[in-house]
């Protein structure tokens, strides 16, 4: 079974902290606010979750009031069992397509034996959040007004954003990661996550940290090159497709002399390829036909 453990939280602004959880290298968050507390995301386990629960309540002098899913993977969603049995009457929420990944419907390679033995709980343990959502949420923690925006689908299908504006904080969840190339998996959308991202940019000062999933804080530029780069992932492999490339091509190419160029790390690229391909091929791209030269 993995190993579990929580860092000390980091100031990131008034009121706002992170927090790094093993064993998945993942951030979770803290707001606070005159009456309010809210946690953002849950950690690996139930266990987790209840120990981070705890943490957070510790730091903020009060129980947790909030808690936001930013997406329905197992290191941000499957500690919400514990966070809600440690304050029972908090509003959880999270994307209405949540609850739908707690019996894999959207999870086909999650093994209920895997969770079992990994990361030591059943999966039966799992639950979705009390207060689902679809777009947009507004969250009065007493004099500190949080924005929960879903901007469309990106790195998952349950993508929420967490908008603290008088701090010019945003919580960005998978949609952006600083600690390695973000990863693309079977409920991805990479052709709209670039689209998401602009939007949550529009939102922002000049100023703004965005506190990823994975890693250090982020700023503006970073978060701008990181949506370029996903934009690059997407136009990329459909030019492999009209070339007649296989994702066998690609990988070999990677391998060796470039003849394309990526804007991730050969790994990350390989990965992602079986589910760009499927979705390009999804919306009816195909190899390209060259039509004769006149006079042929």
């Amino acid at each position: 079974m993995r190993e579990f453990s929580i860092g000390g939280w980091q100031l990131v602004r008034d009121g706002i902290h992170v927090v790094h959880l093993q064993p998945a290298s993942v951030n979770a968050g803290l707001i606070i606010g005159e009456t309010g507390v809210m946690l953002v995301d849950t950690g690996s386990s139930p266990s987790q979750g209840r120990e981070l629960a705890a943490s957070a309540a510790e730091l903020a002098g009060r129980p947790v009031t909030h808690v936001v899913v930013t997406h329905a993977h197992f290191d941000h969603f499957y500690g919400l069992a514990g966070v809600m049995e440690a304050a029972p009457s908090a509003v959880s929420i999270g994307h209405e397509n949540l609850a739908a990944h707690l019996d894999g419907t959207n999870d086909p390679d999650v093994d209920p034996e895997v969770i079992r033995t990994d990361l030591g709980f059943d999966p039966s343990e799992l639950v979705a959040p009390n207060d689902p959502m679809a777009f947009i949420r507004a969250v009065d923690l007493g004099g500190r007004v949080v924005e929960l925006v879903h901007l469309g689908h990106g790195h998952s299908d349950s993508d929420i954003f967490v908008q603290v504006p008088d701090a010019r904080v945003t919580f960005v969840g998978d949609m952006v990661e600083t600690a390695s190339d973000p990863m693309v998996g079977p409920d991805s959308h990479v052709d709209t996550w670039p689209k998401a991202i602009d939007g949550v940019m529009s939102n922002a000062k000049s100023d703004t940290l965005f506190v990823p999933g994975h890693g250090p804080v982020a700023d503006l530029e970073q978060v701008n090159n990181q949506r370029a780069a996903i934009s690059m992932l997407w136009s990329t492999a459909e030019d492999c497709i009209k070339k007649g490339m296989s994702i066998d091509d690609v990988v070999t190419d990677l391998n060796g002399p470039r003849e394309v160029e990526w804007p991730f790390a050969p790994q990350a690229v390989a990965n992602a390829l079986p589910w760009l391909y499927k979705a390009l091929e999804a919306q009816g791209v195909t190899k390209s036909r060259m039509l004769p030269l006149l006079g042929n």
